[in-house]
């Protein structure tokens, strides 16, 4: 009888610290997740205009999306875009940007290392790119090792979605141009099918949305431990991936756009 009760206390208490544990990573991935989010809704907050129509204010490029299924029919879809944004505060002007690296090969889900681009201009007035090329020059080779403007902020990311809205709610916002060999006219549907999204002119959108989604530390860990098996990969991210990810969506408004 003694041993019995031992055995069922056991279990309980097993069952517990699971429970325990698994409260402990969701808070934690939930509180990176939060934690990242606001700092992308700061820098998306100050978004500025250069008053300068040859300046890119905001740019948004589609690189790699995947339809994720459930029971065999299409739950969600994952997009990873890369954003950049023009700042102005004083006489500092600022280019910050968003891009995804590391994306595991074999893989028709990609996931990999979000990292943050910053680089500054001291001046009354901004005249050209040189604040956009950096970023704009390392998104094709996908060289985000200079230190100098690039840093790294956290793995696991398989989704990182930008939607622009005009004042009167509608979506997508585009005013969009050709940039050198980089770019495409633009088509106005979401999700956008273009290369390259640029926005010089001096308005904004009225607001923005952003979404990411995170993979959870141990379905991480078996994604990566998969890599070299495409096959096996692509089973995991299409049956397990769903439940063990955290997504994260924010609407942004943009103060200085005249209401």
């Amino acid at each position: 009888m003694l041993s019995f009760i031992v055995l069922g206390l056991t279990a309980v208490f097993v069952q517990t610290q699971r429970a325990f544990k698994t409260g402990i990573k969701a808070t934690t991935i939930t509180d990176a997740g939060r934690t990242i989010m606001d700092m992308i809704a700061s820098d998306m907050r100050q978004m500025s205009d250069a008053k300068n129509t040859n300046v890119i204010n905001l740019y948004w490029t589609w690189s790699e999306n995947s339809v994720q299924l459930e029971n065999g029919l299409p739950f969600r879809t994952n997009q990873i875009d890369e954003i950049y944004v023009l700042e102005h505060t004083n006489t500092t002007w600022l280019g910050v940007g968003y891009a995804v690296l590391n994306l595991v090969p074999g893989s028709t889900y990609p996931f990999g290392t979000l990292y943050r681009y910053q680089t500054n201009f001291n001046a009354p007035y901004l005249i050209g790119d040189g604040l956009f090329l950096p970023f704009l020059d390392a998104l094709p080779t996908r060289d985000f090792t200079n230190q100098a403007y690039w840093h790294r902020v956290t793995d696991g990311v398989i989704s990182l979605k930008l939607r622009t809205y005009d004042q009167n709610g509608n979506e997508p916002w585009i005013e969009s141009t050709s940039y050198g060999d980089y770019a495409d006219d633009a088509q106005i549907s979401y999700p956008l099918t273009n290369v390259n999204t640029l926005l010089t002119s001096n308005t904004l959108p009225n607001a923005v949305d952003v979404e990411l989604a995170i993979l959870e530390p141990e379905a991480l860990a078996q994604a990566r431990a998969l890599t070299g098996v495409p096959t096996a990969l692509n089973n995991f991210m299409s049956s397990n991936a769903l439940t063990k990810m955290e997504v994260f969506r924010r609407r942004i408004s943009i103060p200085v756009v005249a209401r």
